[in-house]
Formats: structure tokens, sequence, C-alpha cells
């Protein structure tokens, strides 16, 4: 089984400087519908924005002691559909995919009506990897701060509430006083 060992950066952006370098880049990047069904599980219309192929993906995540196992399977487009019918949430996001300093980045602009409201990074590392490397050098002058393991508050399920994600935006930059308290304080599902 997959564990998911991954480490989240909330990002500045707000004159679209990264994300338009992004886009003048060769990374490989994608649109990605996602929807949330119930607690774990999520669909992604995973949509590749070079090659102009779709594929739809079903994900299953749960906490397993300290490590959070990730199944994921490709699933047919009917299937999905079907499923996006009975989804609680979604989100629509652009990712930027690259590797630096041998770890595979993920550079994500969250998107409401077509407009970026909020961006994050994300590194996967292998599964008994604690160390978080620092931020590479492309997207290094936007990071705000960083998340722990298991840390929500840059969860896609959170961020998707736009509300929520001006308020985290807006803690990282007011300093590690007010993380901790949006933390505490705001209960999203």
């Amino acid at each position: 089984m997959p564990v998911e060992n991954e480490y989240k950066f909330a990002l500045h952006d707000p004159e679209g400087k990264l994300e338009a370098k992004l886009l003048a880049s060769n990374c490989f990047r994608v649109g990605i519908r996602q929807g949330y069904i119930r607690k774990g599980a999520r669909i992604r219309e995973w949509h590749d924005l070079q090659t102009e192929t779709i594929r739809y993906i079903f994900t299953y995540k749960h906490r397993v002691d300290d490590d959070v196992i990730e199944v994921e399977t490709d699933i047919s487009k009917e299937d999905f559909n079907r499923l996006w019918s009975v989804r609680e949430y979604d989100v629509t996001k652009i990712r930027f995919k690259f590797v630096a300093d041998d770890a595979t980045w993920d550079v994500d602009f969250l998107k409401n009506q077509g407009k970026t409201y909020f961006s994050l990074a994300e590194v996967e590392l292998p599964e008994a990897q604690r160390t978080v490397p620092t931020p590479p050098a492309l997207i290094k002058d936007y990071v705000l701060g960083g998340t722990g393991r298991h840390d929500k508050t840059l969860s896609n399920k959170r961020l998707l509430h736009v509300d929520y994600a001006r308020q985290v935006e807006a803690a990282f930059i007011a300093g590690e006083d007010a993380v901790q308290e949006l933390i505490s304080t705001y209960r999203v599902t």
C-alpha cells in the first residue's frame, strides 16, 4: 500500500507572476476537477494540458497509525460522472509538476470562476523521510510558510472554501501566531 508523505507550503502570488512563469515554462501541467464524495474518497478529472488527454481517477486516503495510506485507480468517464453527481464538495485547480533536488514538487493554483484565489506547493517524499526540503528557487520567493506532516490547514478540502483560503493566506502573512490562532478557531469539515 502506498504511504502518502507530503508537506505543503502556502504561496503568495497576488500578481500572478509565478503562475505566468510556470505557464511559460515546459513544466508538466494539468487541469484538475476534484470532487469529494465522503470521508477519504475523492474523484478527479485529470486533464493533461499539453497532450489534451483526460484521465478519470478514484482516490481513497485513510490514516493508519502515523501514516496516510493512499490508493488510486483509474475509472471510466461514466463512473466519474455518476460519482460526480453525488459529490459533497469540489475544487478546480491548475497543477504544475517539476523535479528539484531529487524531489517532485506540485504547485497548485485553486480557481474560482476561472480566477486564482489561492496557491500552494507540496512535495511528496519517500515514506520514511521526515526532513522537509527547502523550497526550490523556482518558488522560494513566493513561499509564505509550510505545515507539518498530517496538518490539514492546507488541505484542498478546506481550501475549496474561498473565505477560509483567504483567511489562511492572511494568517500566513501575519505570522505563526496568526496561523496557530486560525487553526485553533476555524472549523471546516
